[in-house]
């Protein structure tokens, strides 16, 4: 991938500019008055933490520029971004790709005004971020939440969806997931097709798939989705708030671009526009044969463990499937015929009882250091990429196996730290005290048969456990007070 943007940046940057325009620190460092080099070698010499991240941050306004002539707009390119966008599409082999300074959640938010008008009706996996829904909610759109199999969409779900509801336009669905669930969308998209609608992927878990020549075949790109939105900050080497959207359907070009304009900022970041068409350019030129060697040696080693499971397949995931999102979901049967792939780059583990989710998290944080990317009821997981080192690797292997080998300690000392506490151990940086939880419990208890005022989730994922206008039942109830007896925070008004 040429990188239009670097360069011309560079060569903007190398001219002379006497500076009347924001962003307001004008490109210069806020304590030095000297140029770039020199306070890079300030940078260099520094040993106070909190100066260097001021330098840090001056060194970064040297990059942060505005729509100035000479350089582009991403809303109206017509030089550099315009050559990058031309360069992605070409990269990834679509219609037409557009960079995202707002995340995924702008990308999704253009995607569905773009497929459906104000209060159609559109066909929801019910795993779907909270993002969907709230745009769902601000176009006042008819949604038809279509529940998994397993961890997976199945093509029976959504067919019968699409036959049951005509008049849908649109059909969303998320994959990978966050525990890296990879549906077949070759089969869903083709019966999305066959009933008239379009079909947006969520791929925000899965920048990484097509650089991966294994995985490349799983992407929703190569898999007939119309529209699909990675989040490049997750899997791949940029910053957090950059994202990319791909369109492979011409109908829908004009439209997606429109609403871009509505939904992303209009002063977006040259800084984070260099930064995702670097991450692209780095990823096309980079060798994952070696650090998936590494990944799948460790994958190896993890399975050898006797308290600790990887969850490596179907019957794994389908055994902790009851506890995973809601209750509502159905544990996947033999009479399916679909097999979801499992993204390898994310480790997803679980404990033997008695420790959870939350217990297992906290656990790994604060016997070793480990951050893990998320707990759910009874897992945690973990997100790996290429920047992952040979000794990464054996850190993180060697620290679950200490955990492993000594397995009933942890257990005494987290019942010892209850008891003594009287709070729950478990992944928020305070313990949760019991008399809260219980409070909060039995708040839970008697919204059963109600509606919900508010939508209730926990963060991460940011999956909607109720909806609002939902009733409460008893299995919501039981799922929501899983999660607080794990001290996890309910996200939404509950009365």
């Amino acid at each position: 991938m040429k990188r239009y943007i670097a360069e011309g940046l560079t060569r903007y940057l190398g001219e002379f500019h006497s500076v009347w325009h924001m962003p307001g620190h004008k490109r210069k460092a806020v304590d030095y008055s000297g140029d770039f080099e020199a306070l890079k070698q300030v940078f260099d010499g520094e040993k106070d933490a909190l100066k260097r991240l001021d330098l840090t941050l001056d060194m970064l306004h040297e990059l942060d520029v505005t729509e100035v002539p000479g350089l582009d707009d991403l809303h109206n390119p017509m030089e550099m971004i315009l050559e990058s966008e031309k360069e992605l599409a070409r990269v990834y082999d679509t219609l037409a790709s557009y960079y995202l300074v707002n995340g995924s959640t702008g990308g999704i938010f253009a995607a569905i005004s773009a497929c459906v008008s104000h209060k159609d009706k559109i066909i929801v996996a019910s795993n779907c971020h909270k993002s969907v829904h709230n745009i769902i909610e601000l176009l006042e759109l008819e949604a038809v939440y279509v529940s998994l199999k397993g961890l997976e969409i199945v093509d029976e779900s959504i067919k019968k969806a699409c036959d049951d509801n005509t008049d849908a336009k649109a059909v969303i669905i998320t994959s990978p997931t966050y525990e890296g669930v990879i549906s077949d969308i070759d089969r869903i998209s083709r019966i999305v097709h066959e009933a008239g609608m379009k079909l947006i992927v969520d791929e925000a878990h899965g920048a990484h798939l097509p650089f991966i020549c294994s995985l490349k075949k799983y992407s929703a790109i190569y898999n007939g989705a119309d529209v699909i939105i990675q989040s490049l900050h997750k899997t791949m080497s940029s910053m957090t708030q950059t994202a990319l959207l791909h369109v492979m359907d011409e109908e829908l070009n004009l439209n997606i671009k429109k609403y871009l304009s509505v939904f992303m900022s209009s002063s977006p970041s040259y800084i984070m526009l260099l930064d995702m068409e670097r991450a692209v350019y780095m990823a096309q030129n980079k060798d994952y044969e070696k650090y998936l060697s590494r990944l799948y040696l460790t994958r190896d080693r993890l399975k050898k463990l006797n308290n600790i499971t990887l969850l490596d397949n179907r019957e794994d995931f389908d055994k902790i499937n009851r506890n995973n999102i809601s209750k509502k979901t159905e544990i996947t049967k033999d009479k399916y015929t679909n097999s979801f792939i499992i993204d390898p780059t994310r480790i997803v583990l679980y404990a033997k009882e008695p420790i959870k989710g939350a217990g297992l998290y906290k656990l790994l944080s604060d016997e070793y250091g480990i951050v893990c990317e998320m707990s759910g009821l009874d897992y945690v997981v973990l997100i790996s990429t290429y920047f992952d080192t040979d000794e990464d690797f054996d850190y993180l292997y060697n620290s679950l196996k200490n955990l492993d080998d000594n397995y009933d300690l942890y257990i005494k000392k987290i019942k010892d730290i209850e008891k003594e506490s009287n709070q729950v151990y478990t992944f928020n940086a305070n313990f949760k005290d019991k008399a809260y939880i219980e409070k909060t419990v039995d708040i839970l208890k008697d919204l059963e048969g109600t509606v919900a005022k508010d939508n209730i989730y926990v963060y991460p994922p940011g999956i909607y456990i109720v909806k609002k206008g939902e009733i409460y039942t008893k299995e919501s109830i039981d799922v929501l007070i899983s999660h607080v007896r794990q001290g996890r925070q309910l996200r939404g008004e509950l009365i």
